[in-house]
Parts: structure tokens; C-alpha cells; sequence
């Protein structure tokens, strides 16, 4: 059994920070073109049933603007025998159940914040229970699981829940993650929250995210996910990115620049770089807004600034293969760049900390480097909280790794301390 599962499709909205030719077709770019891809793609997949997690619909009074496209698309997907099963979100608590009414194909589950199972029977001839909850009201601090669940069967069962996960005193639905993983279902599939954060086997559970990214604060993949329920109960998941706009952080290191005519040329060459990935990762999206950060050091700082005001990168748009990059928005974070040679000379805090940089960075007394490495180790290792470890929780941090955390501290100070010195007294 195949089940497609998507939420926060925010029919009516619009996407934001488009650039001129761009922001002339929103309707290409928006929920709108969204949801009649994932129609495509439940079609092409044979899907035996269409899962929507809440917010189908932006505000409570779009009937109008929302009905054309939601009719449109199920009448292909029932004339495909896909039935569609949603519940509310608190976008469209009164909304999604008028559409449902009006149009044959949509049923929808747990009106009234109640429960309710709902029976689906794939091609295979597999069979999966997909229990449902509705908000009954836009605002609600009810917990959705201080319900019962309906009795579960045999088969496989899937929760369909629109909520708002370990926010105490939420007015959204709170749900607690413990009390999710001892319900009585198989997998979760949740709505509310754009960021997807769903795990996959051997019990899916968690946001599917939203369907379309209209805002640039939604940066990376948005789509929906493929559900396969095995004769045998289990289940596995599958990304399925299909937003038609897509957001990325662009970072550009100008670090060795001689020329400010070079910045543009980096900045191309990392939308490249992008493209490159983004292909590789199966690049679905008919535009790409990237946010620029210029790091690095450069003495040219000033000068990148000046020229960046009047050529502005905003005004970049490139295409690669069909799909079209923009800048929505950028930031100078480069810092000025640093003659640590000069500054060690000085007798002085700021002296001494050059200094160690420089022993850090290799520059001479590979024991005083050693001994330097080995002390902030020991350090290191006895603190509790110890995230800058990355996956090695529990292990003793390496000697490189010891090394980029004193180098990024010890810059960070320098500046610190060069602000101050330039601070008017």
C-alpha cells in the first residue's frame, strides 16, 4: 500500500520577496502550483490514498479562493480512485470542513475534536487504519491525546494530527513527545510546523512540514513524503520534494580578494557550487532565492561595501537547467583582515594573544602547540555540556578539533579587542 502525506499546503497564500519577473507569476511558484504537483505525483505513484496534516487552506475565509484548485485536483485524484483523507488545522478549523462538504473525494477526519478511524484498503490488498483529530476551534489549549483513540485493529495505523509538540501552555493542540510514542499507532504524521523533522523507519513519527515554502525563514527541502505500508505492517518513508520555490543560505568567502571585481565572480561561481548540489539532491524547484553572506577576512572590506551599494546582488538572476536563482537579501559579515605578525609585536593583551595564535596556527614552537593543545583538551573534556564535540559525546575532543575551537575563540577576541581600541575614548 502506497499513502501520500503532506500538511501545511496554506492554500491562498502567496510567496514573498520574489524578485520582478518572479513576483509577476506567484501562482507558479505558490501552494497553489504545489498541490497540483503532489495531485501529479499521487497519480503517477498509484497511490491508495492522498494524507493531509491540517492548514490545507491559509485563512478561514478562503472558501473561494481555495475551492477551484482543491476541486480541481481531487476530481483527477478520484477519478484515479484516490480518496483524500484530512483533518483541520487551526488555519482552516471552519474552512476545510465547508470544502469537504462541497467537494465529493475529501473526507474529513475527527470533527469536532474527536477521534476517528477511518479504513483504507490498498491495490495489494493491504490494509491500514489512519486515525484523526480536527481542531475544533482556531484557538485551543485542548490536548489531543487527553482523548481516547479509537480501538485499533490488526493492521497497520497511522495518526494524522495537526499540533503543536512540547510547547507547554500552547493554545495550539499541545501533544508531548513521550505521550506520542506510547499511543497506539504506528506512525505519526503531523502538521503545524513548516520545518519537516519526520524520522523515517521503523515507526515514522514527526512534522511532515510544508508542502511549499512561500517565505524565505523556510529555507531547504519542502514536499511531501510516501508512505509504503507492507503486507506485513511495516512501514517505511520517502522524501518527496516538490515545492516549485525553494529557499538556501548562500554563504561566499571573500577571504584573499585583491579586487572588489572579483566578488561578483565568487558570488556566481558559489550559485554554481549550489545548483551542483541541489541537482544531485534531485532538485525539483522552478526557482531558488538564496540568502548571501559574505564572510571572511578581507582588507577590501570597505571597499566590497561601497561597490556592493551600487551593484547591488539583488539584482542577480541566473538559470540552470529550468530552474531560476535570485538573491532576496544579503549581508556583509567579512571582518577586516588581520597582520597577526604586526599585532604579536605588541606588548600588550592583544600582543600576547597573536602570539598563541600564531603558535596555534604553526607558526614555530611545535611544543609550546602541543602543550597549548593538550591543556584546553583536559579542559574541554571535563566541561558537562559538550555539543561542540558534534557526535563524539562522550569521547576525548581531537587535537584538530581543539585546534579550530581555540583559533575561532582567539579571532573572535582579537576583534573584540580591536573594536575597543578603536572605540572614541
Amino acid at each position: 500500500m502506497k499513502l501520500l502525506c503532506a500538511a501545511d499546503i496554506h492554500l491562498g497564500r502567496q510567496p514573498s520577496r520574489l524578485p520582478g519577473a518572479l513576483a509577476a507569476r506567484p501562482a507558479d511558484l505558490g501552494p497553489a502550483a504545489a498541490w497540483r504537483r503532489l495531485v501529479d505525483l499521487a497519480l503517477e505513484e498509484r497511490v491508495d490514498a492522498l494524507l493531509l496534516a491540517g492548514d490545507v487552506v491559509d485563512r478561514d475565509d478562503d472558501f473561494f479562493e481555495a475551492y477551484a484548485d482543491l476541486r480541481t485536483g481531487v476530481e483527477h485524484l478520484v477519478a484515479g480512485g484516490i480518496p483524500v483523507l484530512a483533518v483541520a488545522g487551526n488555519h482552516d478549523t471552519r474552512v476545510l470542513p465547508r470544502l469537504a462538504e462541497a467537494v465529493r473525494g475529501v473526507t474529513l477526519l475527527g470533527r469536532d475534536g474527536t477521534w476517528q478511524a477511518h479504513a483504507v484498503t490498498g491495490r495489494d490488498g493491504t490494509r491500514a487504519s489512519v486515525v484523526g483529530w480536527s481542531f475544533p476551534e482556531p484557538v485551543t489549549s485542548e490536548e489531543p491525546l487527553a482523548h481516547p483513540l479509537p480501538p485499533r485493529g490488526p493492521e497497520a495505523t497511522i495518526g494524522l494530527l495537526h499540533c503543536d509538540r512540547d510547547q507547554t501552555g500552547s493554545s495550539y493542540a499541545p501533544v508531548r513527545s513521550a505521550d506520542l510514542r506510547v499511543a497506539p499507532v504506528d506512525a505519526w504524521l503531523l502538521g503545524h510546523v513548516h520545518k519537516p523533522d519526520i524520522a523515517a523507519d521503523p515507526r515514522p513519527a514527526g512534522y511532515l512540514g510544508s508542502l511549499a515554502a512561500t517565505d524565505p525563514g523556510e529555507p531547504g527541502p519542502h514536499g511531501a513524503w510516501l508512505l509504503e505500508v507492507a503486507p506485513d505492517g511495516r512501514l517505511t518513508l520517502r522524501s518527496r520534494p516538490l515545492a516549485p520555490l525553494r529557499w538556501e543560505d548562500l554563504p561566499v568567502d571573500l577571504t584573499g580578494i585583491e579586487d572588489v571585481g572579483e566578488v561578483p565572480v565568487r558570488i556566481a561561481r558559489e550559485v554554481d557550487r549550489l545548483h551542483a548540489r541541489l541537482a544531485a539532491e534531485g532538485l525539483q524547484a522552478a526557482a531558488v532565492g538564496c540568502r548571501l553572506a559574505l564572510t571572511g577576512r578581507t582588507s577590501l572590506r570597505g571597499a566590497v561595501a561601497r561597490s556592493l551599494a551600487h551593484d547591488d546582488p539583488r539584482a542577480l538572476s541566473v538559470a540552470h537547467d529550468g530552474t531560476e536563482y535570485f538573491i532576496h537579501a544579503w549581508r556583509l559579515e567579512a571582518l577586516p583582515a588581520l597582520d597577526l605578525e604586526a599585532l604579536a609585536r605588541e606588548p600588550s593583551p592583544l600582543g600576547l594573544l597573536a602570539r598563541k595564535l600564531r603558535v596555534l596556527q604553526g607558526h614555530g614552537d611545535p611544543e609550546g602547540r602541543a602543550a597549548l593543545l593538550q591543556s584546553a583538551g583536559r579542559h574541554l573534556a571535563e566541561v558537562p555540556e559538550r555539543r561542540y564535540l558534534g557526535a563524539a559525546g562522550t569521547d576525548a575532543p581531537d587535537h584538530e578539533r581543539v585546534a579550530a575551537l581555540l583559533e575561532a575563540a582567539a579571532l573572535d577576541a582579537i576583534d573584540a579587542l580591536l573594536a575597543q581600541k578603536e572605540e572614541p575614548a
